[in-house]
């Protein structure tokens, strides 16, 4: 029977399943204490940061269940995970989530700052060069998703500090950081599509590491949470701006 699980070292998997649940926690947290800047009752607002995390939980749990089945585990175009897990996932946050008051209120109270800074869970990239050099990812794609990812992260430490002391260009940074940040994804999304391409012409080798557990997770969660996040912030500087 075949095995749908990484051949990768455990305890890089191990890792990897830690770094991924606690980054849940660094998007909900600053989520639970924007309830609060918003006057939501401290019950409340756990509730909010717990159901966050329970979504998201339950959502990587039905990726798995597929993943470790092979649903996901072949050359096509669009693939797969895409289409069953990565749209859906966006049809929630961008139509329903986006659109709920409680997100508008959420939004309006949250800090810019907090915005920018809860990005740095995107450090998780450093497990895509750790997964080519285990030669189970081709390089042009290892190294755009993985220094992609840890660039957008550790800018956000210096683009939150300038938020935070209010300096007259720090918008403007902010600017620069966010669609930096989105053309990121973008171009990893056109770089899939071609080396998922040439795979399936070729039988070079491509992305189905990606497609099992665990690494399903990254296209799974991904492209729509980054987006919506990098989406989040365009929209709290148009709400600042109209101030």
């Amino acid at each position: 029977m075949a095995s749908y699980i990484s051949t990768i070292p455990v305890w890089i998997i191990v890792l990897f399943i830690a770094g991924f649940l606690y980054s849940l926690f660094l998007i909900a947290n600053p989520v639970k204490e924007a309830a609060l800047n918003a006057g939501i009752t401290t019950e409340k607002a756990r509730n909010i940061q717990f159901g966050i995390v329970g979504f998201y939980i339950i959502y990587l749990a039905y990726v798995s269940i597929f993943a470790l089945k092979g649903a996901f585990y072949l050359y096509s175009l669009p693939p797969k995970i895409i289409v069953y897990a990565a749209i859906p996932l966006a049809i929630i946050l961008f139509i329903i989530v986006w659109n709920t008051k409680l997100f508008k209120r959420l939004l309006r109270a949250i800090t810019l700052e907090s915005l920018v800074t809860l990005h740095v869970f995107r450090l998780l990239g450093v497990f895509f060069i750790l997964i080519y050099c285990y030669h189970l990812l081709p390089a042009n794609l290892a190294f755009s998703a993985g220094m992609g990812d840890i660039l957008t992260a550790l800018l956000a430490f210096p683009v939150a500090k300038m938020v935070a002391k209010g300096n007259s260009w720090s918008r403007k940074a902010v600017y620069a950081w966010n669609i930096f940040g989105i053309l990121d994804i973008l171009v990893l999304l056109v770089i899939v599509a071609i080396t998922t391409r040439n795979s399936i012409i070729t039988g070079e080798r491509g992305d189905l590491e990606m497609t099992i557990f665990p690494f399903v997770w990254f296209p799974a969660f991904a492209p729509a949470t980054i987006l919506f996040l990098h989406t989040a912030v365009f929209r709290k500087l148009q709400l600042m701006k109209a101030k």
